[in-house]
């Protein structure tokens, strides 16, 4: 397995959709990182998964859809991530791909797609045309700590997430508490949306919250014309499936090409409606080419059985770090610092969480010491602490860090206690703290 750069490592923390069209591999390794958590894994115990196992597989997803239409509705604005610019973002990706190539092809840097689908200006539809032309915003993907943390935000009754947030969510809750097989999940992005293909019955997409099967997707009612719209309208992207991914831009792709050739002729045969469907209107979903890429196989496989514990799971995830992609870069995505050097980590939170700096030391203080993320590895973002109003010592030391530009100093954690220390290494502040990551000596450069 080639060595993962350390921008890759650090775009896992923030997961922001252009870090996931430039980096495929984090699509999957959110799922890992949501199939890794203990939250996720309590869902097995609610009264309302009773005998899901016993169920048909069509049933267990419909069970699935109405826990998270009850416990989640979609988030999409420019307030809760922040803004950045063009200019700074194709800088940072520069190494990665070209200008070009992400302007051309990704809808946050100038593509527009079919002119049908945008037929108005799409920086207003966003309200980015209230910013100067190069302001773009930062649509982070939520794992389901941070997507479960909004019941905490002013204006949020329940958990809240984005289109890839949701999708990562039912692909990991679909193994974990449907008992599907993660290999029959297939996650497809487009410009300006993400959603699933579940290979069961005769397929069903996840979208955004809801669940489209076959006989839905041509009814024709107004939410399966909301359900069609990306694949009528847009190319597909990226297809990330257990195997690996193909990418619409990327010469070499790391799925199994017999199970993608076999995923295209499923999606084909769903999207191709019935001879009594009242809408007729067959849609060819634009995938990527398999015929000008090459399909590299050089990592090991997830082999990530419905009948493993989680303990034997998290073994089995931990154990292929070095020989699989995504497994390596899921810690990263979990924010899991005792399994994780900091760098990656810091350089998110110092760099792309501007919706904390105007946070003040006073305001820090005041916030609950709360971590939306449980266990001592995992800890929350500056935006996370701030957009959420609670943290842990270590959370609330790298808030500060971020807030009151402190550089060259260091976070350090030992007794109970985290301090954040200037250059000088004069304290800054101090919060307790019940987290233990891997370096107790954070520096902050």
């Amino acid at each position: 397995m080639k060595e993962i750069p350390f921008e890759e490592k650090s775009a896992a923390t923030t997961l922001s959709d252009m870090e996931i069209f430039v980096f495929p591999d984090l699509m999957m390794s959110l799922v890992l990182a949501n199939i890794l958590s203990p939250r996720l894994w309590r869902w097995r115990e609610l009264e309302w998964f009773d005998g899901i196992r016993e169920m048909r597989p069509k049933r267990r997803l419909q069970r699935l859809r109405q826990h998270i239409m009850d416990n989640y509705t979609f988030n999409l604005d420019l307030e809760t991530w922040g803004l950045t610019s063009r200019p700074r973002e194709l800088e940072r990706f520069a190494p990665f791909m070209s200008p070009e190539e992400i302007s051309s092809s990704n809808a946050l840097f100038g593509y527009h797609g079919d002119k049908h689908y945008y037929d108005i200006d799409i920086r207003r539809h966003f309200g980015l045309d209230k910013y100067s032309s190069d302001t773009i915003p930062y649509w982070k993907t939520e794992t389901i700590e941070a997507m479960d943390a909004f019941r905490h935000k002013e204006g949020h009754a329940t958990g809240a997430g984005e289109c890839v947030s949701l999708a990562g969510l039912y692909a990991a809750a679909a193994f974990v508490v449907c008992g599907l097989p993660l290999e029959s999940v297939y996650m497809m992005a487009t410009p300006l949306h993400s959603q699933n293909f579940v290979d069961v019955d005769t397929g069903i997409l996840t979208n955004n919250r809801r669940l489209v099967t076959k006989a839905m997707w041509s009814n024709g009612s107004v939410i399966s014309g909301q359900a069609r719209r990306a694949l009528e309208h847009e190319r597909v992207t990226i297809v990330s499936h257990a195997t690996g991914w193909v990418h619409l831009l990327y010469p070499e792709a790391t799925i199994d090409p017999d199970v993608y050739s076999a995923f295209a002729g499923k999606l084909a045969q769903y999207l191709s409606p019935d001879k009594d469907a009242p809408d007729r209107r067959i849609v060819s979903a634009r995938l990527p080419d398999p015929g000008r890429v090459k399909f590299v196989r050089e990592e090991d496989p997830l082999a990530l059985s419905t009948e493993m514990d989680f303990g034997e799971i998290r073994d089995r995830i931990y154990a292929l770090r070095g020989r699989n992609r995504a497994a390596s870069l899921a810690p990263y995505a979990a924010h899991d610092l005792s399994e994780t050097e900091s760098g990656p980590f810091v350089k998110a939170a110092l760099e792309r969480c501007p919706v904390s700096k105007n946070a003040t030391l006073e305001q820090i203080s005041a916030l609950p010491d709360e971590s939306i993320y449980d266990g001592p590895g995992r800890c929350a973002s500056p935006d996370e602490v701030w957009n959420f109003g609670r943290g842990d010592g270590l959370e609330k030391c790298l808030l500060a860090a971020n807030a009151l530009s402190v550089r060259g100093g260091a976070v350090k954690v030992e007794s109970g206690t985290a301090v954040l220390a200037g250059a000088d290494g004069k304290t800054v502040c101090a919060f307790p703290s019940s987290k233990r990551p891997k370096e107790k000596s954070i520096a902050l450069e």
